[in-house]
């Protein structure tokens, strides 16, 4: 199951990290696993290369990544994984934030989170096609 956040500005998508951060922390999850991804610029031995951190260290390492020109926030590809395998986040080049997981409870939560949020073109992909979510309240 994959759900993702719909474009978001920069601000927003940072206060989105933020929510990703005590989303997994509120399940659970204390330990992260990051690889750069598409479109960053880092050394090439680190790109597509899982890094063990704690959580609280994703957003440090988010802002050093910017300073150090290696990955730009929005427009570059930022992995973020459980290494349980429960969930994947991708902070994705085309400024939305995507949630892959299998697990429904996980889905339902950040759905609940992103609709809270007002986030306005939640998609969820549903086989090949992606679907607008829309709020039950609006």
């Amino acid at each position: 199951m994959e759900i993702a956040s719909g474009p978001l500005a920069r601000d927003i998508y940072l206060a989105a990290i933020g929510q990703v951060v005590d989303f997994l922390r509120s399940n659970g999850i204390g330990e992260i696993l990051v690889a750069y991804g598409w479109g960053c610029d880092c050394p090439d031995d680190q790109l597509y290369q899982d890094v063990s951190m704690p959580l609280e260290r994703l957003q440090p390492f988010i802002a050093e990544s910017e300073t150090a020109d290696f990955y730009r926030v929005a427009k570059d590809n930022l992995h973020v994984k459980d290494p349980a395998g429960r969930c994947e986040f991708l902070l994705c080049h085309e400024s939305d934030i995507h949630l892959i997981t299998d697990d429904a409870g996980l889905f339902k939560q950040m759905e609940s989170i992103w609709l809270a949020n007002g986030y306005k073109d939640v998609y969820e992909k549903r086989g090949a096609d992606w679907q607008k979510v829309v709020s039950v309240t609006g």
